[in-house]
């Protein structure tokens, strides 16, 4: 169902199709997330409810590498984006890599990675040309979970975004 097919020639993605995301969401709850702890301990078990949800965890997902290989002569470069999450209210979910290729705002997914409830690390690859932004604004990648099948709407379950090193030959914005 989210089988990812990237292009290597003019378009970014084939197969795969491509959609404006912007994210936004309520002020959430101050509480531990998976990037609060160190990358060395495992996550303490909740407690099970009747429905078999654990109390006390979240849903979250985390940034812990990314690597960018060197532009090609137009511009494009692999990004390998390394990703820990943490699926606990539903049994499965999907995993979404974006970028702000179209907006210095909005991120546009580019693949998707299905996933099964529980914890894990996973690599998300992308081909895209990086993006220069007026006003020092900065090119970033985006990492998502959602829930699979989507619950009524497409609705975010964890995000987060970082900032991406410059590339050698960026592209001007669009």
């Amino acid at each position: 169902m989210f089988g990812l097919l990237l292009a290597t020639g003019a378009g970014l993605a084939v197969g795969v199709a491509s959609q404006d995301v912007q994210i936004s969401g309520p002020p959430r709850k101050e509480s531990p997330s998976l990037s609060d702890k160190g990358r060395g301990g495992s996550s303490p078990d909740g407690l099970t409810t009747d429905s078999g949800h654990r109390v006390g965890l979240e849903d979250t997902v985390e940034i812990v590498g990314v690597t960018q290989q060197t532009a090609d002569a137009n511009g494009r470069c692999k990004v390998t984006v390394r990703v820990r999450f943490a699926l606990v209210h539903f049994p499965k979910g999907v995993l979404s890599l974006g970028f702000n290729l179209k907006s210095a705002t909005r991120f546009l997914r580019v693949t998707n990675q299905p996933v099964m409830a529980g914890n894990d690390e996973i690599e998300l690859t992308a081909t895209v040309v990086p993006v220069t932004w007026p006003d020092a604004q900065p090119f970033k990648v985006n990492v998502s979970l959602s829930a699979e099948p989507h619950p009524g709407q497409w609705s975010l379950l964890a995000t987060i975004s970082q900032v991406m090193k410059p590339s050698t030959a960026p592209a001007a914005a669009h």
